[in-house]
């Protein structure tokens, strides 16, 4: 299935959970890590339905970053100044929509035993 362009929706709420629209601005990024600030920026220049309720839908965002395990949390790099941390998909997630279709979850991704950073950061 085709990855969403700018602009696709119109004003219509996307049919993408929160964790696929997260998961779809990381995979975005030629580094594979963004800042939140960076994630709110993809999401509201593709969907415009997003550039409303603001407030709402960003607590919801950060919700789903800090609690499931397919995102992680990297400190900010010296060669990276500026504000917040940033965020990259878990390298064990990356299959975890069905046939790329960021509309299908597989199921949910649960990691094992090591922090999140720690794992990242052996791969």
């Amino acid at each position: 299935m085709p990855r969403p362009g700018r602009n696709t929706y119109s004003d219509q709420k996307p049919p993408y959970s929160y964790i696929a629209l997260t998961a779809m601005a990381i995979q975005s990024s030629r580094d594979k890590i963004m800042t939140l600030s960076e994630i709110y920026q993809f999401i509201m220049d593709r969907f415009p339905y997003y550039r409303e309720n603001t407030q709402r839908w960003q607590n919801s965002l950060r919700h789903n970053l800090s609690f499931n395990d397919c995102f992680v949390k990297l400190p900010r790099r010296p060669d990276r100044p500026g504000k917040g941390s940033y965020w990259t998909l878990h390298p064990q997630c990356g299959d975890m929509f069905e046939n790329g279709s960021f509309l299908r979850r597989r199921k949910r991704f649960k990691e094992h035993h090591v922090s999140k950073h720690q794992t990242y950061m052996s791969s």
